[in-house]
């Protein structure tokens, strides 16, 4: 965190009040955001996944190494302040200490969600109907390849029988 912080200082700065929205999913940015203050909530389809409160981190990385729009709405949760850096594809691709903090970042999200995921399996595997799926899931999710990420999408039943 503290290489995006360093990377941060020159930076032009974006104050948010709570409520207002950084990231909405679905639209294209090249910037990336690195959280100076405050904290942010990710939603995908109005439901909040993730709060990042950490100096340093780095929202907008998602779109950015990927060359897709937005996956998730990027919302404050209180007043926050970050760092907007207009040129962080260049950042990445001259920078390996930047590539590499960012790389540790995302590992370290992965690491958390895939433990939480395995967390579900061992507790609700042997459940019928929806949470007894996590298995099926997980199983989907290993032996999916690289050219199938833009199908990755999730429809509900509205009324589920869990």
């Amino acid at each position: 965190m503290e290489t995006w912080l360093a990377l941060a200082q020159g930076a032009p700065r974006l104050q948010l009040g709570e409520g207002d929205t950084l990231l909405s999913e679905g639209t294209r940015s090249e910037r990336l955001f690195v959280l100076l203050d405050g904290v942010l909530r990710v939603e995908k389809g109005g439901v909040p996944v993730a709060s990042i409160r950490e100096r340093g981190a780095c929202v907008g990385e998602v779109s950015l190494l990927l060359n897709v729009p937005a996956t998730a709405d990027v919302v404050a949760s209180e007043s926050t302040t970050v760092a907007v850096l207009d040129d962080a594809a260049r950042v990445l691709a001259s920078d390996a200490s930047a590539s590499l903090a960012l790389a540790r970042m995302l590992a370290t999200r992965l690491q958390n969600m895939t433990t939480y995921l395995a967390d579900l399996q061992r507790q609700y595997g042997h459940h019928e109907g929806g949470l007894g799926m996590v298995g099926a899931v997980l199983g989907t999710l290993m032996h999916r390849s690289n050219d199938q990420r833009s199908e990755l999408r999730s429809e509900r039943d509205p009324e589920p029988e869990y």
